[in-house]
């Protein structure tokens, strides 16, 4: 059964979205502006001293990136199809959007680019559904030379090609719905076409794991998904990447005591709100938190 889920409140993470920079169609910037990295981005408090200013740096564009050239994408690494979330949410993680000056466009490039416009800061939304709570505009862009990239970055680029940095982030959103599926909500309709919204069951829940569709996590409950995703990384560099593949064996621990507890019921019914509330529900909420976050600032850890 496809359970549609439910959006959290995650306003710690919001902070954890790295602020990116982008730019127009292959000119300069319209000044130097004031350098920012990625992890200086997740600061609030670093983002609201710099609102209103004029920024500058550099990413590469994701390829989802609107066909319309009216904004970008920017991230720190290569080869991403489309921008990180924070998990179960459309919330703009390791990602920032970046809009061109009114009534010009992006030329989309798969080179690093150096990006300079104006921080705002807010709530905005696009047509993609992503939301965010800052975004750089009025921005222009030029190319960068990587001949000097640093030996890091380039473990990094290796690993972003491989494609297993996109399926660590995909694993967290696995990873939370084992955690708190009771906050999950399934829907169904009826004969007049009324629909009706539902927490799940543990059944549900259960039904969700085997499930080999879009929308289900079969793949990943698969008993060699985690012990996978360590192999991908430590065929690049293991000896380099062993701070990732703390991350990745530590969420599979987090996986195997969620999973334990659906399996085992530990969990009770409320029968006043029609859904069930896990014994351990603030623990699990809290190690996933914890551990995602160490990904998160893992993320920001390289700069071109």
């Amino acid at each position: 059964m496809n359970a549609n889920k439910r959006m959290l409140s995650l306003a710690l993470l919001l902070a954890l979205c790295a602020a990116l920079l982008s730019a127009c169609g292959g000119g300069s910037g319209d000044g130097e502006g004031a350098r920012l990295s990625f992890k200086d981005s997740t600061s609030l408090e670093t983002l609201q001293g710099l609102k209103g200013k004029t920024v500058t740096i550099t990413g590469y564009m994701a390829t989802l990136s609107p066909l319309s050239g009216e904004y970008i994408y920017l991230m720190n690494l290569p080869y991403q199809s489309c921008p990180f979330c924070v998990p179960n949410t459309q919330q703009l993680a390791n990602t920032m959007a970046v809009y061109a000056p009114k009534g010009r466009k992006f030329d989309y490039t798969d080179r690093p680019v150096r990006v300079t416009g104006r921080l705002e800061l807010g709530d905005f939304s696009d047509e993609y559904g992503y939301t965010y709570n800052y975004r750089v505009v009025n921005a222009t862009y030029e190319t960068v030379d990587l001949s000097g990239v640093s030996e890091d970055y380039a473990l990094y680029a290796s690993l972003a090609e491989d494609g297993v940095i996109a399926d660590v982030n995909a694993m967290f959103d696995y990873l939370l719905f084992t955690c708190q599926w009771t906050e999950y909500q399934g829907s169904m309709s009826d004969a007049s076409g009324a629909v009706t919204t539902y927490f799940l069951y543990p059944g549900d829940a259960e039904n969700q794991l085997a499930d080999t569709g879009d929308y289900g996590f079969a793949k990943q409950s698969a008993a060699d998904y985690f012990p996978g995703l360590i192999r991908r990384v430590e065929a690049v560099n293991g000896a380099q990447l062993g701070d990732l593949v703390d991350i990745i064996r530590d969420a599979a621990a987090l996986e195997a005591d969620a999973r334990k507890a659906l399996a085992e019921g530990a969990y009770t019914y409320d029968a006043a709100a029609d859904k069930y509330v896990l014994n351990d529900n603030d623990l699990l909420y809290n190690r996933f938190y914890e551990v995602y976050g160490r990904f998160s600032e893992w993320l920001t850890k390289y700069e071109l």
